[in-house]
């Protein structure tokens, strides 16, 4: 088959003919064989890899064995198989490896480096110097992407002009660049050593090691060929630039290789992705294009375009794209909600197809949307909602347990989080409050004596004319607070311990008595994953902090809403997707590969729309393979930024089949006034007239 390149833009049917040439490699290969050819199936992100990965199971139903993975996730798998030859590369000594979770990463990165940044003279702002590690973290994550090596780093720092301290463009008024930049590189060598030293991995070491240890070693070249026959990759153009040279290796070594791009479908440029490397690829490929056109985009693209860059000369727009209009955001929420409440209520709309999409989702955005529609009736489910652990009562509850079970936690906790610690556990099996919100603060004020060290709940008698609570409610509370002295009697203070306990209250209060949903399963899930996650990284730091001093680290940490309660969305196993409205930002939408009839794009006068909904990291332009050495300036950014533009419209035109509405206010959230990139096509669509006349218009 030799190698095949299928370019096409979105919904052009790459995938499916990626399936159909992997599907004919299948049937070509001899069943008889006793050694088969392993085959390696690559896609962008977690999501489109199951979806992938069920396509290919449904055309060769389980007739071959396939690998499905990521490319980082591929690649953190053989840094980790092939980790003691990377130990040996490095004279290192090998441990078992164990994947730090970002909000471990920064915790410890802040505390390696503290001696070092405190010389900095840095701004006595704990949220800067947050930033600032977090900087230098995605610097090795961007070199380790890019294949670059660390040694790199402050030669192109420089050669960019690029500042470490502002996360912008360095200027003449800044003293010690220089140094301030050299001394990055040490700190960032430190951090990789440090970790290798204890088997830490994170995904910029990962990235690392897989590019500048394992990718280089014919020992491991040599193994690639043998262990696969096939590479069948979809959507490249948002791999890092070493999945290309993996492709390579995989191709010198006499492998077929399929890949599919999509040139205006580049979500992951700026986060560590390389368009411009991997489309090198295509060089050693036949390359087929696909020209199947797809929803709006056939008949809008070229003219929305030249409204956009030209507006003097894009005309009015077809009834196709509208506006909804208003003078300010909260009319704009509402009559959104309207115009959806039209269109299932009067003209049969499913819900499944529509779609609201968003340069950014702020909570008063996420909250009247959903409110509105739930009034009306209508589902609206958000994208692969990831929240905070402590956004969740849920979270909440137990980490004021924890603080009152054992001793060094009591200034964490507040009076109005034992008082709901006490509504959450009171919980009975049709959700009833046995301790509802008045009778809780009662017994606070009363009952619950703060302390630094041992905060405490004390009998429900110790309240006077304690009959006020009434017998369900002092029960309630009695059973809680002997749950908690028997815990604290009988379980010792050990990681093992607080574990232990931890598991014993998600029973007790949640699982034995309730019936929690989806949501509410992944904060317990998560919460009690970054617990054991926390000691574990605890046992190999060895540190000198009392356990309980530990425990408080812990419970700050997640109290700092650094954690998600669900980093690992729902996926739909029975492939039936709910008939709820889908509600994301663009990067989740195009990231999600989703389409529908009906495209809501809400604000659509602000400048976000233009950076795609996603932050860039700071100084991605340095670290693609195909930069020239040039110095970076808001230039360059400001053409980056129309690129990605020009891409977001193409790529989102093609997943709208029916209607496009641009919603609009003349003022964003902070009172700012609206005039994005896309304000020339609100004022050459027509006002959809539905909306106005039930909203009552500007």
């Amino acid at each position: 088959m030799g190698a095949i390149w299928l370019r096409g833009q979105s919904r052009s049917g790459k995938t499916t003919a990626l399936v159909a040439r992997l599907k004919a490699w299948v049937e070509g290969q001899d069943p008889q064989a006793v050694l088969v050819p392993g085959l390696l199936v690559l896609a962008a992100n977690n999501q489109n890899q199951r979806r992938l990965a069920d396509l290919i199971h449904q055309d060769i139903r389980g007739s071959y064995p396939f690998v499905s993975k990521t490319p980082v996730a591929f690649m953190a798998d053989e840094v980790e198989l092939f980790f003691p030859l990377i130990c040996e590369q490095l004279a290192i000594a090998p441990r078992f490896p164990l994947r730090l979770r970002p909000e471990m990463e920064q915790k410890l990165a802040r505390e390696l480096w503290a001696d070092t940044l405190a010389t900095w003279e840095l701004l006595p702002n704990e949220r800067f110097q947050n930033r600032l590690v977090r900087r230098l973290l995605d610097i090795l994550l961007l070199a380790g992407a890019a294949g670059i090596a660390l040694a790199e780093i402050p030669q192109r720092l420089m050669a960019g002009q690029l500042s470490l301290l502002t996360g912008t463009v360095a200027t003449g008024a800044e003293t010690n660049h220089e140094e301030f930049t050299e001394t990055a590189e040490k700190l960032i060598q430190q951090w990789r050593d440090w970790c290798l030293g204890r088997g830490f991995l994170t995904y910029g070491i990962i990235y690392d090691l897989y590019g500048q240890c394992l990718l280089k070693n014919e020992q491991y070249q040599t193994s690639l060929g043998q262990r696969f026959g096939a590479i069948f990759a979809d959507d490249g153009q948002d791999y890092p630039a070493i999945a290309k040279d993996l492709a390579e290796v995989l191709l010198d070594q006499g492998c077929t290789g399929v890949f599919t791009e999509n040139p205006v479908g580049r979500i992951r440029l700026g986060l560590s992705g390389d368009p411009d490397h991997w489309g090198q690829l295509a060089q050693r490929c036949q390359v087929i294009h696909l020209e199947r056109p797809a929803g709006l985009g056939d008949t809008l693209t070229a003219q929305i375009q030249k409204t956009v860059t030209q507006p003097q000369f894009g005309g009015q727009l077809p009834a196709t794209i509208q506006s909804i209009q208003t003078v300010a955001r909260a009319q704009l929420l509402a009559r959104v909600g309207e115009q959806i409440q039209f269109l299932v209520k009067d003209q049969g709309v499913a819900p499944a197809d529509i779609a609201i999409i968003a340069p950014g989702l702020d909570e008063v955005a996420r909250y009247t949307l959903m409110e509105n529609l739930a009034v009306a009736q209508i589902p609206l489910e958000p994208l692969r909602e990831q929240r905070p652990i402590a956004s969740s009562p849920w979270g909440r509850s137990l980490l004021t347990l924890l603080a009152l079970i054992y001793p060094g936690s009591g200034r964490l906790i507040q009076s109005q989080a034992v008082a709901e610690m006490l509504m959450m556990l009171s919980q009975t099996a049709t959700e009833k409050l046995l301790i509802d919100p008045v009778r809780a603060g009662l017994l606070v004020d009363y009952c619950f004596q703060p302390d630094p060290e041992r905060p405490q709940l004390l009998p429900a008698t110790t309240m006077p004319r304690g009959d006020r609570l009434g017998y369900q409610a002092t029960q309630a509370y009695e059973a809680i607070r002997q749950w908690i002295e028997q815990t604290q009697a009988t379980h010792q203070i050990t990681p093992q311990g607080i574990l232990q306990t931890l598991n014993q209250a998600i029973q007790t209060f949640y699982l034995q008595k309730l019936a929690p949903n989806y949501g509410q399963l992944a904060t317990l899930r998560e919460l009690s994953e970054t617990a054991q996650h926390f000691w574990q990284c605890g046992d190999r730091l060895e540190s000198q902090d009392t356990i309980t001093a530990q425990l408080a680290d812990l419970l700050q940490l997640i109290q700092a809403e650094t954690i998600t309660a669900n980093p690992r969305p729902q996926y739909n196993f029975n492939h039936q997707p709910s008939n709820s409205i889908t509600l994301a930002t663009i990067f989740q939408y195009r990231s999600a590969r989703r389409h529908h009839p009906y495209q809501f794009w809400l604000d659509a006068g602000s400048r976000l729309w233009e950076k795609g909904g996603a932050a860039t990291l700071f100084g991605y332009g340095v670290f693609q393979r195909s930069w020239q050495g040039e110095p970076w300036s808001l230039a360059l950014e400001q053409q980056g930024d129309r690129q990605r533009l020009q891409d977001i419209i193409q790529d989102l035109l093609a997943r709208a089949d029916t209607q496009i509405y641009l919603c609009h206010s003349d003022f964003g959230t902070n009172g700012s006034e609206q005039l994005g990139p896309l304000y020339p096509l609100i004022q050459a669509t027509q006002e959809c007239l539905q909306s106005s006349l039930e909203g009552g218009g500007r």
